[in-house]
């Protein structure tokens, strides 16, 4: 094992029981299968018993057919169906917790701001929602439950040795420790190399889901050769993670087997001194025997488990970690309704970490107008309208829409009132109807979809597939051109009938007709509504009617197209290049 690796098998910090504890508490568990459960084990330990002191008559030559043989019998079978229908309920209860801790994982990670999916892989969240809740899972059902019967069944089985002599039950307490100890130790350092493993497979699962999603850029860079050494790398890490868990998986085998013969040889060194002074007689001696050994399977099933619960701390303490996180309250705060009117941003601080890209930023967005921000890179225009929209919260200042001030209301409904086409042109593995319609709270009609496709120009490429809007897509578009991705956003922006609308260069990959096309739709279907919009291209410049140029976080100018252009060397020069290229 290498040092990271064997570093990793004593991790000292390991998740808390309080914060196990409330992440349940938001799961909603299923109470009646659990206590089923239980109910189903306290009643099978009982059986055991019985079944126990029957099989020791027998063996001890009572063979009464009416007293012994069908009470035996009885019990046995008794047992049998018991413990299958227990098994089925232990398993049906398992999937539920499964299936409500996912809903839960879920419906926290898509509250989460998006400031946590830029210091997190989005990626590895997919392991917290399946790998980490099964373990979480087999913790409660695995280990917690089992504290409970396990100790609830060590206690009837000592008790009823008890009757037949105290020093021997205290005798045959005194030998178990053994196997327990080896494997709360084997338990201790399976739970390092299985948080390892987890962690490990996690980043591979990053790696090449990232990689995936961006083939074409790898083909294009021909830089197959290094993206393949970096996911080998990642492939080597989790195989050094694994091997880790081989040796220890081999090792605790014997090691465990060895301490169960020493600690079968005392039992029965220790019975059989009982039985030769006669405190026992043959009959006490075999169920004497019986129970030791059922005892000494119940508590090494249940270091089995404290494996598990091992294994499992560290998926309770990330998937925890991601519970903990503050979420956003997406719906306190007052109905916004249709929000419209002019945007003004007064004083508004904000940075990304200790990067500062508003200082006491302030501007005015005219209301009933199309009004483009420019600026170079970096400058915050996309940033900009992030923040009209909410998605991240302001370090200081306001921003109002209409004059009333955008945190008034609730996030669920500015977002909802507001059409916000960004640049990544997000897609669902789908269909054309569906990625249109996501997230309206309505359904259009044939009519209004046509009219809306028609407008952006998609309308002909809808129609020439056999299926219309019900043509599959692929997940984010990938069957789809740029420009048919950017149609289809805008479209979805324009279904909204938002008063407000944000594009950033949501028509960057369009064709020049293309573009002239969408815009024109746009200002006649947005006329006497705000209109902001991203520009980097003097063709798109030239459909703003107000210009906003930021550098360094500050307006530099802002007013008219033509005044602007006319005054401003950054706009001069973005329009004289346009006209070049032309």
């Amino acid at each position: 094992m290498d040092n990271n690796n064997s570093s990793a098998l004593f991790r000292r910090k390991y998740g808390s029981f309080r914060r196990f504890f409330k992440m349940l508490g938001k799961a909603g568990l299923p109470y009646v299968w659990i206590i089923a459960t239980l109910a189903a084990s306290v009643l099978i330990t009982q059986i055991g018993v019985n079944t126990t002191e029957y099989s020791a008559k027998l063996f001890s030559g009572n063979v009464g057919f009416a007293t012994v043989v069908l009470p035996y019998l009885f019990f046995t079978i008794l047992s049998l169906f018991l413990g299958t229908l227990s098994g089925l309920v232990d398993s049906l209860c398992t999937v539920r917790i499964d299936r409500n801790l996912r809903r839960m994982a879920w419906r926290k990670i898509v509250k989460l701001p998006l400031r946590f999916f830029e210091d997190n892989n989005p990626k590895e969240l997919v392991s917290r929602i399946t790998t980490d809740v099964t373990s979480v899972s087999q913790l409660l059902m695995q280990v917690f439950l089992r504290i409970l019967t396990t100790g609830y069944s060590s206690f009837v089985i000592l008790q009823r040795i008890s009757t037949y002599s105290g020093a021997l039950m205290w005798s045959l307490v005194a030998v178990l420790p053994l196997n327990i100890f080896i494997t709360f130790i084997l338990g201790r350092m399976r739970f390092g190399v299985s948080d390892l493993i987890n962690r490990r497979n996690a980043q591979l699962t990053g790696e090449v889901g990232e990689r995936t999603n961006n083939l074409l850029l790898i083909k294009t860079m021909a830089s197959e050769n290094r993206e393949d050494e970096t996911v080998a790398k990642r492939m080597a890490d989790a195989y050094k993670a694994q091997r880790a868990n081989i040796w220890i998986t081999g090792l605790s085998g014997p090691m465990q087997a060895i301490a169960g013969v020493l600690q079968t040889v005392v039992i029965i060194m220790v019975g059989r001194g009982f039985y030769s002074d006669g405190t026992l007689e043959l009959t006490q001696w075999i169920a004497y025997y019986g129970f030791a050994v059922q005892l000494t399977n119940i508590l090494t099933t249940y270091c089995g488990y404290w494996s598990s619960f091992k294994n499992a701390q560290g998926a309770v303490d990330r998937l925890s970690q991601v519970m903990d996180e503050p979420d956003e309250d997406i719906n306190s705060g007052e109905d916004a309704g249709t929000v419209s009117g002019g945007i003004d941003v007064e004083d508004v601080d904000f940075a990304f970490g200790e990067k500062v890209i508003f200082d006491s930023l302030t501007l005015h967005i005219p209301a009933g107008r199309i009004t483009a921000v420019v600026g170079p890179s970096g400058c915050g225009k996309t940033t900009l309208l992030n923040l009209i929209d909410r998605l991240y919260p302001l370090a200081g200042g306001r921003i109002s829409i209409g004059g009333r001030d955008t945190g008034d209301y609730s996030l669920a409904s500015l977002r909802r009132s507001i059409g916000y086409v960004t640049q990544e042109c997000v897609m669902y593995s789908g269909t054309i109807r569906e990625n249109l319609c996501h997230g309206l709270g309505r359904v259009p009609d044939e009519a209004e979809l046509d009219e809306v496709c028609s407008a952006v120009g998609i309308l002909n490429y809808v129609r020439e597939q056999p299926l219309g809007y019900d043509t599959p897509v692929d997940e984010g578009g990938t069957s789809l051109s740029g420009g048919q991705r950017q149609r289809i956003s805008v479209a979805h922006g324009l279904l909204k009938k938002p008063d407000c609308l944000l594009l950033d260069e949501a028509t960057a990959a369009m064709d020049i007709n293309g573009k002239a096309g969408v815009w024109q739709s746009i200002r006649t279907r947005m006329t006497g509504k705000t209109v902001l919009f991203v520009a980097h291209d003097a063709q798109t410049l030239s459909n703003a009617d107000y210009i906003i140029v930021l550098r360094g976080g500050r307006v530099e100018a802002a007013g008219e197209r033509d005044m602007v252009i006319a005054t401003n060397d950054y706009c001069y020069e973005m329009m004289a290049g346009g006209a070049r290229n032309g």
